[in-house]
C-alpha cells in the first residue's frame, strides 16, 4: 500500500510540473530546479558546437521576437551546445543554470531543443528570463505533418514560408504541399508550360457554400503558380528547419486544371476550362500509354526540385465515368487482365509507383489507392477514417494517419455561430488533442508500419493567409503534442499551457490564430422533463451577460450568468417555442446567439441500435433530442451521421402518450457523400414487449442534388411508450455523383414526436 501512495504522489508531482511547462508540444521530462536565469545584454551564444544555420537561425529570432539584442561568440557563452552519441535518434536535453547547455544527438535535435528554449523565455516588463529547470526529450513518430492545399486558393511565396516556419516552432517536420487540382496548377513544369499559362488561372470562383442555391460566382481570373526557382527557395527554407516538402501531383482524379491545358489527356479530348467550382468532376486522366508518357515527364521535374523520399500521387475521389465509356481505358482492361475500373485505377497507380520505384523514390497516395489491390511499394495517406490506414499496415505497407474526423482543419472549430464560413464538419481543440495515430485493432508488430500522423488544410472556404492561420492554430499545437509525445498532460493541462504561455507567443509572431476554444459553449443535459442547458467557460475567466428571448419577444434577462446557472426547458404539450440566447462577455468581440427549439419530445431517452460514426455524434444520445436543429451551411455538431445501409434507432418516452406524428430532419450534399435516404419504418410499443408496425414510408426527391434539407413529417395517430425507426439508406452512391459506389452517408438531427 505505501508503494502505492508514493506512486501516486510522484505521479501528481510529475503532471504538476507538466502543467507548468510553456513548451508544446510539452517535453518528456521537465523539472524546474528553482530560480530563474536572466537574460541580459547583449546575449552571446557559442558559435561552435552545432550546425551554423541554427546558430544563424536562433540569433534571428531572438532579436526579433524578444528585442534580444544577441551574438555568437568564441569565447564564454549563455548558450553552449555539446553534441552527444550513443542516445536515441534527435534526442536532446537542456539544462539552464548559470548559463544554458543544450545536448543534442542529431542536427535536427538541436534545432529542437533550440526552439524549444525560445518558448521557455519570458518577458516581465522590460526584463526577459527562463525559468532554472533540466528538460529531456525526443519524438515519438516519425512523421509530424501539416498540409496546406494552394490549388483552391494561392499563397505567396512569403506566405508559404510563414506557414513552414510556424510549423518549425511545433517541431513538425513534414510540409505536405497540395499543388495540383481540379482548380488550379500550381508548379511550373517546363516540359509543358500550358500547365501554368492555362491550368494556373481560372475565370471565375463560386461565391458562398458548394451546397448554397442559387449558385453565384464572382466572374474575375484568379490564379497564381510558382517557379521552378521559387520551388527550390521554399524547399531549401524547409529544410533549414529541418522539415521535409512532400509535393502532392493529384492523379488520375482532380485533374480538370492539366486536361484544361492539355485537353488529349482527357477521355473525350473535349477543351474544357478551369473550375471555378468546387466538388469532384468526371473528367479525369485518361489511362492511354501516351499519357503515362506525359505523367512520367512531370514526375522527372518534380523529383529533381523536390529531394523528398515520398511523392504523393493523389489517387482519390476518381470518377469511373469516362472510362467505362472510353475504348482505350476499356482496351486496357482486356489487355491487361483486369476485372473492373478498379482495377484499371490500381494499374494506374502501380506503373506510377514502378517508375517512383525506378527512381529511387516511393509513392504515397490518399486511401482510394487501396481499392483494387494496393501497388506493391505504396504507403497510403489514410483520410476517410483510420480503417484505410490499418489495411495497409495489416499488408504490411506504411501509413499516415489522417482522419477527417480529428485532423480536417477546414472543419468548423467552436460552436460559435460567428465562425468564418467553412466546408462543414467540427473538429476543436479538444478533439484534436483527443487523436491516436495507432488504433488498438493494430497488433504490436503492425503498429512499426504506422509513420505519423498530419493534420490536412482544405482552402475551397480559405481565401487569404490570415484565414489558414486562424483555422490551423491553435489546432496545430494540439496535433503537435499528439506526434511528438510517448506521453501528454491531460487536456486541461495542456489547454492551460495555452492559454498561460502560447497565446503569447503566437502573438509575438503575429499569427490570426483563433481563440473560439475559449468561447462560451452552450452545453445541454437530460431532465426528467425535458433540458437544462448551461453556458460554460472552458478558461473560466469571465462570466457571462445572458439576453434570453422566447418567439422573438425577451421575457427575461439574468446578468452575471455563471457555468453553475442553467436555463430549463421542459416538454410541451404539442407547442413549439424558439428561443434565443444572446451571450456576452469580455472574451467576445460581439455577443454570440444561441437559437433553441422547444418541443414535445425535448429530452427524451435515445439509444442506437445502429453506432453512428464517431466522427458525427458530437452530442451522443442528445443531438436527436437538444433543441438545436442543424442548418446549412451544415455543421458537425448539430447532426447524427451515420455510414450504414440500414439505421436503427430506439425512443423512449416518459410516459405512454398519444402520438399524431414524428417529424425527423435529413441533410442531402452529394458533394459531401450525404445523400436522402430511401425509406423509413416505424413501430411502436405500448409496453416495450409487443410491437406494431407502420407501413413502409419510401420517398426520393430526385431534386435534392446540392446542400439541402430534407424535412420528413408521418402521420401515425397511435397510442405507445417507444418508438423503433429504421432507416434505410441507398445500398451505394450512383454512378456520375462524387464517391460513386461508396455506402452514402445519412445526417439526421431534431426528432420531433407530436
Amino acid at each position: 500500500m505505501n508503494k502505492i501512495v508514493l506512486f501516486i504522489v510522484v505521479l501528481q508531482s510529475v503532471l504538476l510540473g507538466m502543467a507548468q511547462c510553456p513548451i508544446v508540444p510539452h517535453p518528456t521530462v521537465y523539472k524546474e530546479t528553482g530560480g530563474s536565469l536572466m537574460l541580459g545584454d547583449p546575449i552571446s551564444i557559442q558559435s561552435e558546437g552545432c550546425p551554423s544555420t541554427i546558430q544563424t537561425i536562433l540569433v534571428d529570432r531572438l532579436n526579433k521576437q524578444f528585442k534580444l539584442n544577441s551574438s555568437l561568440s568564441t569565447g564564454k557563452s549563455v548558450v553552449q551546445f555539446k553534441q552527444l552519441y550513443n542516445v536515441p535518434k534527435d534526442f536532446y536535453s537542456i539544462l539552464i543554470e548559470d548559463k544554458i547547455t543544450i545536448s543534442y544527438s542529431s542536427d535536427a535535435s538541436c534545432f529542437y531543443a533550440v526552439n524549444s528554449l525560445l518558448q521557455l523565455i519570458q518577458v516581465d516588463q522590460q526584463n526577459a528570463f527562463v525559468q532554472k529547470c533540466f528538460i529531456q526529450d525526443q519524438p515519438r513518430f516519425q512523421w509530424r505533418g501539416l498540409h496546406l492545399d494552394v490549388s483552391r486558393h494561392f499563397f505567396t511565396v512569403d506566405e508559404v514560408k510563414k506557414y513552414i516556419d510556424l510549423m518549425s516552432y511545433y517541431k513538425f517536420n513534414t510540409f505536405h504541399w497540395h499543388l495540383t487540382d481540379d482548380q488550379g496548377w500550381r508548379i511550373e513544369i517546363k516540359k509543358f508550360p500550358k500547365l501554368t499559362e492555362i491550368g494556373a488561372f481560372r475565370d471565375s470562383t463560386v461565391n458562398n457554400h458548394y451546397s448554397t442555391t442559387p449558385r453565384t460566382y464572382t466572374v474575375e481570373k484568379y490564379g497564381g503558380y510558382y517557379t521552378q526557382e521559387e520551388i527550390r527557395e521554399v524547399v531549401k527554407y524547409a529544410s533549414e528547419r529541418y522539415i521535409n516538402v512532400v509535393p502532392e501531383i493529384e492523379m488520375p482524379g482532380h485533374s480538370r486544371a492539366a486536361i484544361a491545358a492539355y485537353p488529349e489527356l482527357s477521355c473525350t479530348g473535349e477543351k474544357l476550362g478551369v473550375p471555378g467550382l468546387w466538388g469532384v468532376f468526371d473528367d479525369i486522366f485518361c489511362t492511354h500509354e501516351s499519357n503515362f508518357d506525359f505523367i512520367k515527364q512531370v514526375l522527372d521535374e518534380v523529383i529533381v526540385l523536390f529531394p523528398s523520399e515520398y511523392i504523393h500521387i493523389g489517387g482519390d475521389e476518381a470518377p469511373k465515368n469516362r472510362w467505362k465509356k472510353c475504348k482505350k481505358c476499356q482496351a486496357n482492361i482486356r489487355e491487361n487482365g483486369l476485372k473492373d475500373e478498379h482495377e484499371l485505377q490500381s494499374f494506374f497507380i502501380r506503373k506510377i509507383d514502378a517508375y517512383l520505384t525506378s527512381k529511387g523514390r516511393k509513392l504515397i497516395g490518399w486511401d482510394e489507392i487501396l481499392e483494387g489491390g494496393l501497388s506493391p511499394n505504396a504507403a497510403v495517406m489514410s483520410w476517410r477514417g483510420f480503417e484505410g490506414g490499418v489495411e495497409a499496415a495489416k499488408q504490411h505497407h506504411y501509413a499516415v494517419m489522417s482522419p477527417g474526423s480529428h485532423c480536417y482543419f477546414d472543419h468548423y472549430q467552436s460552436t460559435n455561430p460567428t465562425e468564418p464560413l467553412a466546408i462543414g464538419g467540427f473538429t476543436s481543440l479538444e478533439k484534436v488533442y483527443n487523436f491516436e495515430p495507432i488504433p488498438p485493432s493494430l497488433s504490436d508488430q503492425d503498429q512499426h508500419y504506422i509513420l505519423g500522423g498530419q493534420a490536412n488544410v482544405w482552402t475551397e472556404y480559405i481565401p487569404t493567409f490570415k484565414q489558414v492561420e486562424y483555422m490551423t492554430y491553435p489546432r496545430a499545437l494540439a496535433l503537435a503534442q499528439v506526434l511528438w509525445s510517448n506521453t501528454k498532460p491531460t487536456y486541461d493541462q495542456f489547454e492551460k499551457s495555452v492559454v498561460d504561455f502560447q497565446i503569447k507567443f503566437l502573438e509575438r509572431l503575429d499569427v490570426n490564430f483563433s481563440r473560439a476554444f475559449a468561447y462560451p459553449q452552450l452545453k445541454s443535459s437530460k431532465t426528467p422533463k425535458g433540458i437544462k442547458i448551461k453556458i460554460d467557460n472552458t478558461q473560466g475567466k469571465s462570466r457571462n451577460s445572458i439576453e434570453r428571448k422566447l418567439d422573438g419577444w425577451q421575457f427575461s434577462a439574468k446578468q452575471d450568468f455563471s457555468s453553475s446557472d442553467s436555463i430549463e426547458l421542459s416538454r410541451t404539450a404539442n407547442e413549439i417555442h424558439y428561443h434565443q440566447l444572446i451571450v456576452s462577455n469580455d472574451q467576445l468581440s460581439r455577443p454570440m446567439e444561441f437559437n433553441v427549439v422547444q418541443h414535445p419530445s425535448i429530452g427524451v431517452d435515445i439509444s442506437y441500435v445502429t453506432p453512428p460514426s464517431e466522427q458525427y455524434n458530437e452530442g451522443k444520445e442528445l443531438t436527436l433530442v437538444d433543441g438545436v436543429i442543424g442548418g446549412l451551411p451544415w455543421k458537425g455538431n448539430e447532426w447524427v451521421g451515420f455510414r450504414e445501409k440500414d439505421i436503427t434507432i430506439m425512443v423512449s418516452l416518459p410516459e405512454k402518450k398519444s402520438i399524431q406524428g414524428i417529424e425527423l430532419n435529413f441533410l442531402s450534399d452529394l458533394g459531401s457523400w450525404i445523400h436522402q435516404p430511401q425509406s423509413m419504418e416505424i413501430s411502436l410499443s405500448k409496453n416495450g414487449k409487443k410491437w406494431k408496425s407502420m407501413p413502409t414510408y419510401s420517398w426520393n426527391d430526385p431534386t435534392l442534388s446540392k446542400g439541402e434539407l430534407l424535412q420528413k413529417r408521418l402521420i401515425v395517430n397511435k397510442k405507445a411508450i417507444q418508438l423503433k425507426l429504421t432507416i434505410h439508406a441507398k445500398k451505394a452512391i450512383e454512378e456520375g455523383s462524387p464517391g460513386e459506389g461508396n455506402i452514402p452517408w445519412t445526417f439526421m438531427d431534431e426528432l420531433v414526436i407530436f
